[in-house]
């Protein structure tokens, strides 16, 4: 059995100033089908990455009666906060996938790589995304056309661009990974970051970052946040060379069977 770590939750005072909020309201919500899988809900919660963001009672019989008619074996969350998964857990909820929650400050000349020169950085096509983020993450926690086009809109604008192995001869061109980055107000997200697997640790992922860096940055963003499971020491690793630092606490994608859900009505 999951058992939830508050340890790794510090305390408020330590928190960075834009992390710290007292939200009123409960989140917004959509659900919606988790890529390649019909049988489960994806539950999007959003601004659900605060560590102060709660849900009530009511909130979930919401969820509850939105799939109550529906075809889904079990309904999944977006990455949520620590609030939010301690109040889900009491809900009947696990924890599905744990990740580290990172974040960069862009106003400051943080030493970083120099970005590997053999790589051309351009754009991408959705559906050579979608089959490098296949390749990369397998059908469970990929993304698929409908989800992607979603995460792009996820933000007030985004930037999306594939890296090539330069090469004389455009033809012999292929794109072999790609990043997705989006930006709101003074912030900016590093949604999504996909290398095929044969070409993983060959300067691509770098050269995609710090093309991604500068976009958000010409954004006027001040900082930019990163999820990475926290078994996946060399994500973790490359995001740190990058300036990337720890927030202070883990995200939780949480699931719960549907029939559950709908018992706790």
């Amino acid at each position: 059995m999951f058992r939830l770590d508050t340890t790794t939750v510090s305390p408020r005072a330590a928190l960075p100033s834009f992390l710290v909020t007292n939200v009123a309201d409960q989140p917004s919500w959509t659900i919606g089908v988790w890529p390649f899988d019909a049988t489960t809900a994806m539950l999007t919660l959003q601004s659900a990455h605060r560590p102060d963001l709660t849900i009530t009672r009511s909130l979930v019989e919401e969820w509850a009666d939105a799939t109550a008619a529906s075809a889904f074996q079990r309904v999944r969350t977006s990455a949520v906060g620590p609030t939010t998964a301690e109040a889900l857990l009491g809900h009947g909820f696990v924890v599905r996938q744990e990740l580290d929650f990172l974040v960069a400050d862009l106003t400051i000349g943080t030493r970083t790589p120099r970005p590997d020169s053999s790589w051309r950085i351009g754009r991408v096509r959705a559906a050579d995304a979608v089959r490098i983020d296949v390749a990369a993450f397998g059908d469970e926690w990929a993304l698929d056309g409908a989800a992607f086009e979603h995460s792009c809109r996820a933000t007030q604008s985004f930037h999306v661009r594939g890296a090539q192995r330069k090469a004389r001869l455009p033809l012999v061109r292929k794109t072999l990974g790609f990043c997705l980055t989006g930006a709101s107000d003074d912030t900016s997200y590093l949604q999504r970051l996909a290398v095929v697997p044969a070409t993983q640790r060959q300067g691509a992922a770098g050269a995609l970052i710090a093309d991604s860096m500068r976009w958000a940055a010409d954004q006027g963003a001040q900082r930019m946040f990163v999820n990475t499971d926290i078994n996946n020491a060399a994500a973790l690793s490359l995001y740190q060379q990058w300036g990337f630092e720890s927030v202070g606490y883990h995200l939780r994608v949480m699931e719960c069977d549907r029939a559950t859900l709908v018992g706790r009505r």
